[in-house]
């Protein structure tokens, strides 16, 4: 066969590609960094807020024991002298943006899996920065530390599921990692099948009663019994993992099934006013994210936390589509009154938007027609915030 050829599931031939997942170096603290160099060196966590837990951890808090998803009283008590940073959201998605865009301009086809990873195909660059794909990696890794100051892991292989195996093995070996089809055996005999991507726990646990330990034993596994196990899907992953592009980059990311925003308290409350004022704040936000993404939601709904972790929500449909607070407040609003439970401390509250749609291209029922809402003052406030930052308005709707 052909250099550069490779033999699909059902023996057709076709051209080998070159993916790459790009993945952010603990994301969070990462940015932290960026915005303050005083923080690079030393042990920093990025926590979900004054009663949160642990959700980034850079270098040096790693090698102190601190895990992912410690509670902060938990982690100050037994890591004293790491330095805990409350996360900005914000900023994450401004740094993201920059490193998505330095990514675009080297390759142009991107999928955004996520804030902080992202795969692009570089098939047949090499020949357009004239240098092999290895090198064309490590160049692209400088040009966004250079100019974002966020340190990425890339992963390169002939397929999504082996570069995501290549990233996470890149963050050990220098920070690019390249599996071949020559060199995917040899990968794959040192994967054990709980690392692999799309393998669930449970599929994992009965695959390693049966004697498959890594990801080479499930590979030679013949097909009719993947198939059996797990249905098509176990064997796109089986293809994938031997090599084949079997699943597509999706460069025009589809709509969100929800937007949320949520976050701790300031401190632990009954006070239904506090927690209201908060849920007004959650529900600003998450709209404001649906607006930018060219959503409109038809389900509303909130969630409050207790002080023992226990959750409680409810939601409603909203009588026409809407991506305005004022519109969606009406409905969502008065079921606090349905959740909340006085004298009982609550220590986080959030808003959950579902059901979007985007008025561009819905495609509505011929005798019930959407209705959508939107408001000027939405727009306005989306612009003040735009040009001089978050909460430069303090609302005053209920």
């Amino acid at each position: 066969m052909a250099e550069g050829k490779q033999k699909g599931r059902e023996g057709w031939v076709m051209k080998e590609h070159v993916i790459a997942l790009v993945d952010c170096d603990s994301f969070f603290v990462s940015c932290e960094q960026a915005r303050d160099s005083e923080l690079c060196g030393k042990p920093v966590c990025v926590v979900t807020g004054g009663n949160g837990c642990v959700v980034s951890r850079s270098r040096e808090a790693k090698k102190l024991g601190v895990k992912m998803g410690m509670p902060l009283f938990m982690a100050k008590k037994d890591f004293p002298s790491a330095i805990y940073v409350t996360a900005d959201h914000d900023l994450y998605r401004a740094f993201s943006a920059k490193v998505m865009a330095c990514l675009r301009q080297v390759a142009p086809e991107v999928e955004v899996v996520s804030v902080d990873e992202a795969y692009a195909d570089l098939t047949s660059l090499d020949k357009v920065y004239k240098t092999d794909y290895f090198t064309l990696a490590v160049r692209l890794r400088e040009k966004i530390l250079r100019e974002t100051k966020i340190p990425v892991s890339i992963g390169l292989a002939p397929s999504k599921l082996l570069a995501k195996l290549a990233s996470d093995k890149a963050k050990n070996t220098g920070g690019v990692f390249q599996i071949s089809l020559d060199t995917v055996e040899d990968v794959l005999r040192q994967t054990d099948i709980g690392e692999v991507s799309g393998i669930g726990r449970s599929h994992s646990v009965r695959m390693t009663r049966a004697g498959v330990f890594t990801a080479l034993d499930f590979v030679r596994r013949p097909d009719a019994v993947i198939r059996k196990q797990m249905g098509i899907v176990g064997l796109d992953i089986k293809y994938e993992l031997l090599g084949h592009y079997m699943r597509r980059l999706v460069t025009e990311p589809p709509l969100p099934q929800s937007v949320q925003a949520t976050s701790v308290l300031p401190s632990f409350t009954a006070d239904i006013g506090v927690i209201r004022s908060q849920l007004r704040l959650h529900l600003h936000e998450a709209c404001r994210r649906m607006r930018k993404d060219g959503c409109f939601c038809t389900v509303a709904g909130l969630m409050l936390r207790t002080r023992d972790f226990a959750v409680v929500g409810d939601k409603c449909r909203l009588p026409a589509a809407a991506d305005a607070e004022f519109e969606i407040a009406r409905s969502v609003m008065p079921l606090l009154d349905n959740i909340y439970r006085p004298g009982v401390l609550y220590r986080s509250s959030g808003i959950i938007l579902s059901g979007l749609v985007a008025k561009n291209n819905y495609q509505g029922e011929l005798f019930t027609p959407m209705e959508f809402k939107s408001s000027p003052l939405s727009a306005a406030w989306d612009e003040l915030e735009e040009k001089f930052g978050k909460n430069i308005l303090k609302n005053g709707w209920s």
